[in-house]
C-alpha cells in the first residue's frame, strides 16, 4: 500500500508527507525503520563510507533514526560477510573485523544501547561470528555488559 501511494507521487513528495504515509500504512516500528531509511538514502551517511573511514556514524539527535537504521544495516554485513570459523578469514576478513571493533567503539560512544543492539543475539542463527564476538568481549567490554 505505501509502495503504490509513493508511486502514485512519483518525484513530487517531500519527506514530510513521505512520513505521513508511512505513519499511516506501516506499523510504528516499520514506520520508523522506513522513515530511517528514507533519511539515509537522502544523507551523506553511506554504510560503505562508514566502513572505509571516509565519513563517521550521524552523532546529531535528530538523525537517531538513521544512526539506527545504519547499525542494523551494519549488523547484518557483518553476518553476511565475516564467516563463521576464524581459520576461514582471509586479509579482507581480518581487516572488515578490525575496523568492526572500531566502529563499534565510535558508536557506543555515540549510542551504547545502539551498539549493544549490533553485538546482541536477535534471532537463532542470526549472530555475529562466535570468534569476532571473543574479540569484542577482550577488547570492548563495556559493550556486552547487561543493562542493570
Amino acid at each position: 500500500m505505501l509502495s503504490d501511494a509513493l508511486h502514485e507521487y512519483k518525484t513530487d513528495i517531500n519527506f514530510q508527507w513521505t512520513e505521513i504515509l508511512a505513519n499511516g500504512c506501516l506499523t510504528p516500528h516499520h514506520a520508523t525503520q522506513f522513515k530511517g531509511f528514507i533519511k539515509q538514502i537522502n544523507s551523506q551517511y553511506q554504510l560503505k563510507s562508514i566502513i572505509k573511514g571516509e565519513t563517521s556514524w550521524p552523532s546529531k539527535p535528530e538523525d537517531r533514526d538513521v544512526l539506527y537504521f545504519l547499525a542494523q544495516s551494519f549488523r547484518s554485513q557483518l553476518i553476511k560477510e565475516l564467516p563463521s570459523e576464524k581459520k576461514q578469514l582471509s586479509s579482507s576478513h581480518q581487516e572488515l573485523a578490525h575496523r568492526a571493533k572500531a566502529l563499534l567503539k565510535d558508536l557506543a560512544a555515540l549510542s551504547l544501547e545502539i551498539a549493544q543492539m549490533v553485538v546482541a543475539e536477535q534471532d537463532k542463527g542470526s549472530t555475529l561470528p562466535s570468534w569476532l564476538m571473543v574479540e569484542i568481549v577482550r577488547d570492548l567490554p563495556r559493550l556486552v555488559q547487561k543493562k542493570k
